[in-house]
């Protein structure tokens, strides 16, 4: 017989502002690594059924993947993040390194799917 537990928390205000700025924390870093591997990808495609005579390449660089990725935190960790479109600052030490490994997880297999 299997049984199924469910829990529920019930944070106090604190806690609840605390949460959704890990949230939001781990929604730049999720978007920011999915950008870098898309900008990558668009950069190094070519069409499969055409060759042109000329072609200019853009500054060829390594795929970014799961551990070229992770090895940035420590970095992001040092300073203060500025996101680019609201000005906002993140401070990525409030969040765990676990929970940040995780969304470097999730990303990862996102674009793994994606190809």
């Amino acid at each position: 017989m299997l049984l199924n537990y469910q829990y529920q928390a019930y944070p106090s205000s604190q806690q609840k502002l605390e949460l959704n700025d890990w949230l939001r924390i781990c929604r730049y870093w999720y978007n920011w690594q999915l950008g870098d591997r898309f900008r990558w990808w668009n950069e190094n495609r070519t069409a499969v059924n055409s060759c042109p005579l000329i072609t200019y390449l853009p500054e060829l660089r390594d795929n970014p993947g799961y551990f070229s990725q992770k090895k940035l935190l420590p970095i992001w960790k040092k300073d203060l993040v500025t996101v680019v479109h609201s000005g906002e600052l993140l401070d990525f030490t409030r969040v765990p390194a676990n929970t940040l490994q995780d969304v470097c997880k999730r990303a990862d297999l996102a674009f793994s799917r994606f190809i």
